[in-house]
């Protein structure tokens, strides 16, 4: 509580800045489902999950990357930094810096500023475009005229976090946060079994000490799954496929199985997948090959289990990154520190990990 209260911000000497003065305001272009082919094209809809990604198509790209998304209907007032290329729907309004160069950090300041009038633009307001130019924000600023772009930076690289207690990662909804993969769990049946007992043997968090560890040091390797364009895939037409891994949320991250062939980058099972972009995490069991934008992590400790605990921390972290305009690029992974429990040597409990999630209810089913 003491650290964001030290980061609340004094805004009463801050300018106010219409915002055409500071972005070209672009509108989108409606494109149907219908009319959506399949692809590795970033389609930003109306929403406030996923980066403002509702699909991935084959038509090119109609905005440039370094820009801000913008919803003015459905989920009003959404703000997304988007790195790459994309596609925006006729709900998503796109903004191009105009007499300063946008960055990430820029990006996470201007969002978060935006974020905050959509409240204004709610139920029979539309925040369309002309009322969008208009739109007035309150800036930390040089003089009256200028911004200051410096101090947002500034003020970005200081939102780091500590934590000194057992972070509460397992608590509550145990079992749909340490195996949320799973897709046909009873919620009735776990929340009487878990409100019985926290788990089944009574193995709790607090039976190991813990401490930070760089991801980068724990694991045997962090790379960029080579990179696959699914119009030059051929769907699988029997049992003999592969997985296709992409930046989908949905489906443990395999957005669509393929013909089982010799490719040269096909990645061994037993791995876990991150989009970039979007900060989706899986654990994948079996052998795969991944699209654009997929960091593939590999240790020799991993299996279903200790990946099921690891990747509820990494669950975590993800929020600090797309949600805010961030990409979890391969480079912010390596440096991500998660806090683990470890063993009597100080080393990560690889075995607690997995005897805890073991404990859970319905591990069986994992």
């Amino acid at each position: 509580m003491d650290y964001w209260r030290d980061k609340m911000l004094d805004t009463s000497k801050w300018k106010p800045f219409v915002l055409s003065d500071l972005f070209e305001i672009k509108k989108g272009k409606r494109l149907t489902k219908e009319n959506q082919i399949p692809g590795d094209t970033v389609f930003i809809g109306a929403t406030a999950l996923n980066n403002g990604i509702t699909a991935y198509i084959g038509q090119e790209a109609l905005h440039e990357g370094n820009t801000i998304s913008l919803t003015y209907n459905g989920s009003v007032g959404e703000a997304f930094y988007q790195r790459e290329p994309f596609w925006a729907s006729d709900d998503v309004n796109v903004l191009y810096a105009k007499n300063f160069i946008l960055n990430e950090k820029l990006a996470m300041f201007f969002c978060t500023i935006l974020r905050h009038e959509k409240q204004m633009w709610s139920y029979a307001r539309k925040w369309n475009l002309e009322h969008m130019n208009q739109t007035i924000i309150k800036l930390p600023a040089i003089t009256d005229e200028i911004p200051d772009f410096s101090w947002m930076e500034s003020y970005i690289d200081t939102l780091d976090y500590d934590v000194n207690d057992i972070p509460d990662y397992f608590s509550n909804e145990g079992y749909n946060k340490a195996c949320w993969y799973l897709d046909n769990i009873n919620q009735n049946d776990f929340e009487e079994n878990y409100a019985a007992s926290h788990t089944k043997d009574n193995i709790k968090l607090t039976d190991r000490k813990w401490a930070y560890f760089e991801l980068d040091k724990i694991v045997t390797s962090i790379q960029n799954g080579k990179s696959y364009n699914a119009s030059d895939l051929t769907l699988a037409a029997d049992d003999e496929y592969i997985s296709y891994v992409t930046r989908t949320d949905a489906n443990n991250g395999v957005s669509m199985y393929v013909q089982r062939l010799d490719y040269d980058g096909l990645e061994k099972a037993n791995a876990i997948t991150i989009g970039d972009t979007t900060a989706t995490i899986f654990f994948q069991e079996h052998n795969f090959i991944t699209g654009p934008h997929i960091i593939v992590i590999r240790a020799d400790w991993l299996n279903v289990y200790t990946a099921n605990f690891i990747i509820t921390i990494l669950n975590q972290e993800k929020y600090r990154y797309p949600v805010f305009g961030r990409a979890f690029t391969k480079d912010l992974i390596k440096q991500t520190k998660l806090y683990l429990p470890i063993n009597n040597n100080g080393d990560p409990d690889y075995k607690f990990m997995e005897d805890y999630i073991k404990s859970l209810p319905f591990s069986n089913r994992i």
